[in-house]
């Protein structure tokens, strides 16, 4: 049996599974973006790069002293909440798959989803320090093999979010299964949200409170796909092919 993966279709599909959703996405997506945008304006803050911008914008700004206080927090205080900042993005992010996950499956996902990823925070972690270890050692190369290598692991996460009871090694595998032969049409879904990026930067990021559902929701798409092609990852019974065939792959087969 031959899949072929339709972007026009999953995209449909997206926008349909999110119109049906018991929790409101975008009330989701606005709760998500305002605490990213608190960590980020804490990681901002503490490390001085804000009056970095406001002195490089506004030179004769009189900059109250609470602003000015980070220029002096010692350098250990500085990268101590920005680790902390990644790390704790990176678990509500895991929440944000979280949520996705359940709506796609047609069960109810309250806004409090979005804190789920406490429960697996470790094994959360882990898997994004391993991934960003072998994405980098890749970049070291040429920037080109660091791109491949960031598709080859695209999945990990939504392996893990689905059964946080398999290990981050057995995570990234199934990822590299699921992404072989398909991570040049994974570039190209990516590119073909270009245009509601920058729609979304010309708005300041507001309208990525509709695009962030629907972006996540296609990605999911893809991957329920690619589980039924590979025969990797969980799979209900009625996606469970016969037969599968996969495509050549110009970004190679690794």
């Amino acid at each position: 049996m031959i899949y072929a993966l339709d972007r026009p279709q999953l995209k449909r599909e997206a926008r349909a599974i999110l119109g049906k959703a018991r929790v409101s996405p975008w009330l989701v997506a606005l709760l998500y973006i305002v605490l990213v945008t608190i960590l980020s304006g804490l990681s901002l803050y503490v490390s001085g790069s804000l009056v970095v911008l406001l002195r490089e914008n506004s030179p004769s700004m009189v900059l109250p002293d609470w602003l000015l206080r980070p220029l002096f927090f010692p350098t250990w205080l500085i990268a101590f909440v920005s680790i902390a900042v990644s790390l704790l993005s990176n678990v509500l992010y895991a929440g944000w798959v979280l949520y996705h996950q359940t709506v796609r499956r047609g069960s109810e996902a309250p806004c409090s989803t979005l804190f789920d990823g406490f429960s697996f925070a470790g094994k959360v972690i882990l898997l994004w320090l391993v991934v960003v270890f072998f994405v980098t050692l890749w970049c070291l190369l040429l920037v080109i093999p660091g791109i491949v290598a960031a598709y080859r692991y695209r999945f990990a996460l939504y392996n893990l979010c689905e059964n946080p009871e398999i290990g981050i090694f057995e995570a990234i595998g199934m990822s590299k299964a699921q992404t072989r032969g398909f991570k040049a049409d994974l570039f190209i879904l990516d590119l073909s949200f270009l245009g509601w990026l920058l729609l979304s930067f010309l708005t300041l990021g507001i309208l990525d409170i509709y695009v962030a559902p629907y972006r996540t929701q296609t990605d999911l798409g893809y991957f329920r796909v690619l589980k039924q092609i590979t025969g990797v990852g969980y799979l209900p019974p009625e996606d469970r092919p016969q037969q599968s065939s996969q495509p050549q792959d110009p970004f190679g087969p690794y």
